[in-house]
């Protein structure tokens, strides 16, 4: 994947999104998508964020990144797929401490002054749910990471995060409750035979309308 740093306008990525209007009040930089293959819309929309022009920078702690999907977007939109994958910079961690530094060290010097990219992470709880790292020291780093998301969010940067059910440690369940806290809003993804469905779960709003990007997804997922 592409290293470089690219330029990248102030937009608002969840323009994008055709998304049901939010309650006033502080503006929407930390979008979480939770349930089954999550982090493979994340992935999508990561996508469709560069394909539009965005920076994209995608730090993946669920080793999910699938440059599969990515192709299957750009054959759809007539993208030629690899001029499309070098437009997004893409980091994996492996265990969670990995995670802390690639969010808290790395990430910044990936931006350029006065930019608002897209930071995709897929999977942001699971390296924290490894049992062989103590709950105790496994809370303090999650808790480090997340105070530096916050940090960044109130610099203008948007994050979309992308987290599975997938292997949660019932112990450290409340390490997601956490995420839900911080996330600004909160969609829930449930798969079904016929197609998927979203819930806007924070803030708790009925959906009465399909979205197009999710039928999009569906069609390549």
């Amino acid at each position: 994947m592409a290293q470089e740093v690219i330029q990248s306008p102030r937009r608002n990525f969840l323009s994008l999104l055709d998304l049901p209007s939010l309650p006033a009040g502080k503006p929407v930089q930390k979008a979480l998508i939770i349930g089954e293959q999550s982090e493979d819309l994340a992935i999508y929309l990561s996508a469709l964020a560069a394909s539009r022009g965005f920076q994209v920078l995608v730090a993946d702690g669920a080793n999910s990144f699938d440059p599969y999907l990515v192709s299957r977007f750009a054959r759809r939109e007539g993208l030629p797929p690899e001029a499309l994958l070098k437009k997004i910079w893409v980091a994996r961690a492996f265990t969670c401490h990995q995670i802390v530094t690639l969010i808290r060290e790395r990430l910044d010097l990936m931006i350029p002054p006065g930019a608002s990219p897209l930071i995709t992470l897929l999977g942001p709880c699971t390296l924290f749910f490894d049992e062989e790292v103590s709950g105790q020291e496994a809370t303090l780093l999650f808790r480090r990471m997340l105070s530096k998301v916050k940090e960044m969010t109130e610099k203008g940067i948007f994050f979309l995060m992308g987290q599975s059910f997938s292997g949660i440690n019932g112990n450290r369940r409340f390490l997601l409750q956490e995420l839900v806290q911080l996330s600004d809003t909160v969609l829930k993804l449930k798969p079904s035979p016929d197609a998927f469905q979203i819930d806007l779960h924070k803030p708790p709003l009925a959906v009465r309308r399909r979205w197009k990007f999710l039928e999009r997804f569906q069609e390549i997922a």
